[in-house]
């Protein structure tokens, strides 16, 4: 697997240019001189040893929660360490942690070097959602240590979360580096433009440097299933498991691959294996019970869906996890056929993120538009054409004034949905075409061009669309049925008009 990191999502605010085009021109001003120089660490000279084990556990290894617990070590010996407590807040599976260790990196930042500050900035920028200053922060970085490590895998990170995918192979392209860490990394960014013999050819090196370790047979496994090689995905991730019985990535990546399969029973009796096997920090339990209440979803079993994903709202409550509760029930809401029901639920929704425990501002910011969205299709659903109209209002007023790009990709989505109920095809794909990650948006942008005459491009899109092979609600939602209207020559605009009332 990739480890997870806490980066706020950042896009362009509306009225600049487009984010890949700032990063490119921002990136061509700042790059002075291609050196190999290492980013400075201002650390007591015990607490800089623990940092390459730092990155033999987050980087190559990605054992997340081991390389935290070294991190936290470190914190203790220099309380001062800027970069390990900016490192922290976005290895952290706590949601409590991300936050107070993110204030502690810039409490602690004037301890540091200019360089080290430059980068704690650099995420606090995003944080805020401020994307110029984040945007020169970064490039600044990579300008000056454009092969230092830490620099080259934050940077691939945060540009590859943003879908800035060409950016960030050009930024592991450029370093030179060929660490596992970083051929992992790279994998996954190829892997994310479907360019799957780079990302298998780099996978293959991957697990060749490091042949006792689970981590790379997990990686590879990931991106067969992506491929929609399952099988193949399945005999890796065993693999995994064969050389750590304890890589519990691995054993919910089984899961996943068969609930992917179309075999939900089997899925679910591997990821209760996997519940009662491992032990796991929350967010990696809600993670993994999301998935598993999907598969309820791909059997048509809305019974069986909602007592799972109560359990999950009831356990982000006990644990207070406001932003998770928020999302459960946000999600709960999308599924439901009766949209009285379905609204219910984003008002419970709305209750759990005024809370908002344990979560960045930009999270509860990004959960609040999601959430909008969702009321935007319900009432599209409904036919009630002025709720939707309200509804969306509010979105663009929050995308209006942020900068992240989770919430514009929100509002276009809903002002394509909305768009397209009005049969106004080519409005609504200006929109759609900002959200060709989820499979909801695809559906309607397959339809859209079709119906515009677009044929060629309807194509592409249903094909995109068919092949996405990620476990999420939305892919729950949309692509089995999808394929089986591609089977039956039965995917046509008529058919998406008549499935959203």
């Amino acid at each position: 697997m990739r480890h997870k990191l806490v980066f706020p999502a950042l896009i362009v605010i509306l009225g600049f240019p487009p984010f890949s085009t700032l990063i490119s021109a921002q990136a061509a001003s700042s790059v002075k001189s291609k050196s190999s120089a290492a980013l400075p660490l201002s650390a007591s000279p015990k607490a800089l040893r623990l940092m390459d084990r730092v990155w033999k556990l987050n980087s190559d290894e990605v054992e997340q929660e081991k390389g935290c617990v070294v991190l936290r070590k470190i914190v203790s010996i220099d309380p001062n360490f800027a970069v390990a407590h900016e490192l922290l807040a976005q290895f952290s599976l706590d949601p409590a942690e991300q936050v107070s260790e993110q204030r502690k990196a810039v409490e602690s930042k004037h301890f540091a070097t200019p360089a080290e500050q430059l980068l704690v900035e650099w995420f606090q920028a995003a944080a805020d959602h401020d994307l110029l200053p984040a945007i020169s922060d970064m490039n600044e970085l990579l300008g000056r240590y454009p092969h230092d490590r830490w620099v080259v895998m934050l940077a691939n990170f945060w540009l590859t979360q943003e879908t800035q995918y060409e950016r960030a192979a050009e930024v592991f392209e450029n370093s030179g580096l060929t660490s596992p860490g970083m051929l992992n990394n790279a994998a996954y960014t190829y892997a994310y433009m479907r360019q799957f013999d780079k990302a298998f050819a780099l996978m293959e090196q991957y697990v060749a440097a490091m042949p006792k370790v689970s981590n790379p047979q997990d990686s590879y496994a990931e991106i067969l299933r992506m491929a929609g090689h399952y099988n193949q995905a399945i005999v890796h991730y065993r693999a995994a498991l064969a050389i750590n019985p304890n890589f519990y990535m691995s054993q919910f990546g089984i899961a996943d691959t068969y609930a992917l399969m179309g075999q939900e029973a089997r899925a679910r009796q591997e990821y209760e294996l996997g519940f009662h096997k491992f032990p796991m920090p929350a967010l990696h339990q809600v993670q993994w019970r999301n998935r598993e209440a999907f598969t309820y979803i791909w059997e048509g079993d809305l019974k069986g869906a909602d007592q799972a994903f109560q359990s999950i709202a009831d356990f982000a409550h006990s644990n207070k996890m406001g932003q998770v509760e928020a999302d459960t029930y946000r999600q709960m809401a999308q599924y439901q056929p009766d949209p009285v029901r379905a609204l219910g639920f984003l008002d419970k929704a709305e209750t759990a993120i005024q809370l908002h425990e344990n979560a960045m501002a930009i999270a509860v910011q990004q959960e609040e538009a999601q959430i909008l969205r969702a009321r935007v299709e319900v009432a599209v659903k409904q036919g009630d054409q002025e709720s939707a109209k309200a509804a969306l209002d509010k979105l663009n007023g929050l995308s209006q004034v942020s900068s992240d790009k989770l919430i514009a990709t929100a509002y276009h989505a809903a002002a394509g949905a909305l768009l397209f109920s009005q049969h106004k095809y080519t409005d609504a794909i200006s929109h759609l075409e900002e959200d060709t990650d989820n499979p909801l948006s695809l559906r309607l942008l397959t339809a859209a061009y079709q119906k515009s005459g677009n044929l060629e491009n309807a194509k592409h899109m249903g094909e995109v669309l068919a092949s996405l092979n990620v476990p999420t609600l939305e892919q729950a939602m949309i692509v089995p049925a999808f394929r089986e209207c591609i089977k039956n020559a039965s995917c046509d605009a008529a058919t998406v008009n008549a499935s959203l009332k």
